[in-house]
């Protein structure tokens, strides 16, 4: 495996895009309190089948992955309980659903996100036990271990091998997908595929959207060194002073596009500057408000079918002239050091918050649809999966 450090990273080198992540544009964020408690958030916008259910892998759940011919891969039983957003059927063959967003019992948590043009290694060569699909990588790093150094190391000395399954639902490319993931120190990395390489970067600022791949969007936090939260109210034109009515000028040069840089840099900018919460409880309000400058309901931004961007054009498979477009499926809260997951559909104001530790209890995969949470009128639903 192939380990980069942002500070040796060749901006021209970065600039990879690809079509499919525009059809599924996420965000994910880390947020700090007072006392450097750590908090994600994170929202999913997409044109087709969204992830439809919510699932709880006990501790010694058997996962079983395959090989690009279909064979046995790498096996193992889950050493912590998981707590995850996924979706059914996404690849064919696949023993388990893979892991969308998630978190297990030991606060280490895992963000999917779309990112086109990965080129993975090649495993012909490879121990079958030691090959990982990379839609089970998810499973793998929350089912064995408790922090992102230990999976960064699990990576760096090549204790699986992870080759990209096509994706149905996300066109014909080799997964177009790469993943964030944060522990409960604050700590986080972003994995990528590049020239059939596993690449595991640090993840200083906490942030990652889509394409072009994570050093790029790194290198042009450089274009935004300026932004602060001071506003400046006042000013002079030779002879006239001026004054603004209200505040929030500061912002000017905020990103206001929900284009993947764009959102990259807004999320920088608030999960940097937003009030340090004192409590939990004030935290993930803080972070719930942060969230809501990502969110879009529909109609906000369509797409006639004879002017899409390439990755709606890759999904739709409709012949009809109306417009689509992305919209804010679902937007996920976490709380890493109590184990709150906290979900809300775009059919609900409300969020639904999950007790991880309360779960511990089930001994069996327990799967809740996500049409529950559209109609779920109560704060707390952990008991969803108690029933």
């Amino acid at each position: 495996m192939k380990q980069n450090t942002l500070g040796k990273v060749v901006l021209a080198l970065a600039i990879v895009a690809s079509s499919i992540s525009q059809a599924v544009a996420c965000t994910v964020l880390l947020y700090t309190d007072a006392k450097g408690r750590a908090y994600t958030g994170r929202t999913l916008e997409f044109i087709g089948d969204a992830p439809n259910q919510m699932v709880y892998f006990p501790v010694g759940t058997r996962i079983e992955s395959v090989t690009p011919d279909g064979k046995q891969g790498k096996t193992f039983n889950t050493k912590h309980a998981i707590f995850a957003v996924t979706v059914t059927g996404i690849v064919p063959n696949a023993k388990q659903d893979a892991l969308h967003e998630a978190i297990n019992d030991q606060g280490l948590t895992i963000t999917t996100n779309s990112l086109g043009g990965n080129i993975g290694p090649n495993v012909r060569n490879t121990p079958q036990d030691k090959v990982l699909s990379g839609l089970d990588l998810g499973t793998w790093a929350l089912g064995n271990f408790e922090n992102v150094a230990q999976v960064k190391k699990a990576l760096n000395n090549k204790e699986v091998e992870v080759w990209l399954p096509v994706v149905p639902l996300l066109g014909t490319e080799n997964m177009p997908l790469h993943y964030a993931l944060f522990d409960r120190t604050g700590a986080g990395i972003v994995i990528e595929w590049s020239n059939g390489e596993t690449i595991v970067y640090d993840n200083p600022i906490g942030v990652m959207t889509n394409n072009p791949p994570f050093p790029w969007h790194v290198q042009n936090m450089s274009n935004y060194a300026n932004l602060t939260n001071i506003d400046k109210n006042s000013g002079q034109f030779n002879k006239l002073k001026v004054h603004t009515f209200d505040g929030g000028s500061n912002m000017a040069t905020v990103p206001s596009i929900q284009t993947s840089p764009g959102r990259f840099v807004k999320a920088a900018y608030y999960s940097n500057y937003a009030d340090k919460a004192k409590t939990p409880e004030q935290a993930i309000l803080t972070l719930g408000h942060v969230m809501n400058n990502f969110d879009r309901p529909y109609g906000i931004s369509v797409d006639t079918q004879n002017d899409m961007p390439g990755g709606e054009r890759a999904l739709s498979t409709s012949k009809s002239t109306k417009p689509v477009g992305e919209v804010t499926n679902w937007t996920v809260l976490r709380d890493l050091t109590q184990n709150h997951f906290y979900i809300r559909t775009i059919n609900n104001l409300n969020f639904a918050k999950f007790d991880v530790n309360k779960l511990s209890a089930l001994k069996e995969t327990k799967v809740v649809s996500m049409k529950t949470l559209d109609a779920n009128t109560r704060y707390d639903a952990t008991d969803l999966f108690l029933k």
